[in-house]
């Protein structure tokens, strides 16, 4: 037996090292690899591959160690005309084993992250040109994304055509892809792209409701009414995709990611729009700040359909699912929502937050926390 350790050229284990880097998160060790170019050979040898392949095996548990390890339920949906049924457990357990496949498309990628100067104007960059994408090669783009958030790097790697033509990458980072379409977004609610939807439910919804808080804070209308178009487009293409694949219980992230803010009553009401931009661009500007709010919009007219699923009905098991689902925000969680999407349509705020009152000294009083 060979027990010796496989060796390759140092350009090929930067590679492998990046992609074992991204697959087990290990942020601080990719930060490092995406800040240091080297050149690589036009071809990479078959021990390089054979590491790649070995470590590209590794996926799908660490995708199960990113919030997916909890016991749950999934609707496994029917033929046409047939209802669905649940499978209960863990996710691992709830569906048979699925093979992720990687085509060439995630190779290009990480020869790109390595060769390239990401800390260089985004400009001066070879662009990584985008072709057809498995299931597994979205997995990698959203990992690389996912690994370079809050880093100048981010915005490179977004830029990229290849990684733009990533539903995934939408479904996860709409606000950092901009302008644009998400593509075609069935991938994503059937076989293998369902799985790795669920998997990533409890990121997706921390995702998103980090964008929401972030909407407060933003003063410019252009970038909000983009961010809108993005999160619009990603988000009601993918909700009407569930629909149609009879998987509405992969939306449950907007719940998820939306439930904490209703009850604190926290909207996404952006604080100040510049002042010195027209009428019309701030009240877009307010429109486009509730495409998370429309989600959960969809979310309440699924809900009603779902009430009126009878005990003698075929669908009743997933229905009930559903509805436990949507108890976190109940119908008047809904109300709420909608009463929040009245407002950013309205004219009331925009005319800018009222200038400051002066209080007398000693007229002043003291708030405790």
């Amino acid at each position: 037996m060979d027990d010796a350790v496989p060796a390759v050229a140092a350009s090929e284990h930067e590679l492998v090292m990046l992609a074992r880097g991204l697959i087990e998160a290990h942020t601080s060790e990719v930060h490092a690899a995406l800040y240091r170019t080297r050149a690589l050979p036009p071809e990479i040898s078959t021990t390089c591959a054979r590491l790649l392949g070995e470590t590209l095996a590794h996926v799908w548990p660490a995708l199960w160690r990113r919030g997916a390890i909890q016991s749950g339920a999934s609707i496994e949906a029917g033929r046409a005309g047939q209802a669905g049924t649940l499978r209960r457990g863990r996710i691992w357990e709830r569906h048979a084993p699925v093979g992720l496949t990687f085509s060439a498309a995630t190779l290009r990628l990480l020869r790109w992250l390595v060769a390239t100067p990401l800390a260089a104007p985004r400009s001066t960059l070879a662009p990584l040109v985008a072709g057809p994408l498995t299931v597994g090669d979205q997995v990698i783009v959203y990992l690389a994304l996912d690994a370079a958030a809050g880093t100048p790097a981010h915005a490179a790697i977004a830029a990229q055509p290849l990684v733009r033509a990533a539903p995934l990458a939408w479904l996860g980072f709409a606000e950092a892809l901009g302008t644009g379409a998400p593509g075609e977004l069935d991938s994503l609610c059937q076989g293998a792209g369902a799985i790795v939807v669920e998997a990533l439910t409890v990121e997706l919804a921390r995702r998103w409701r980090a964008v929401e808080l972030g909407k407060r804070a933003i003063e410019a209308p252009a970038v909000l009414i983009a961010l809108g178009a993005a999160q619009d487009a990603s988000l009601g293409g993918f909700l009407a995709a569930c629909d149609r694949h009879r998987r509405r219980d992969l939306a449950g992230f907007v719940i998820d990611a939306v439930a904490p803010l209703i009850s604190r009553g926290i909207a996404p009401m952006p604080a100040r729009l510049a002042p010195e931009a027209t009428l019309a661009s701030r009240a877009a500007a307010r429109v486009a700040a509730g495409a998370l709010l429309r989600g959960v919009m969809t979310w309440a007219r699924w809900d009603e359909a779902h009430r009126g699923v009878r005990f003698i009905d075929d669908d009743y098991a997933t229905a009930q699912l559903l509805l436990a689902r949507f108890e976190a925000i109940q119908p008047a969680g809904a109300a709420r929502a909608a009463a929040w999407l009245a407002d950013l349509a309205g004219l009331a705020g925009l005319a800018g937050p009222a200038p400051p009152t002066t209080v007398p000294p000693s007229a002043a009083t003291v708030s405790r926390p």
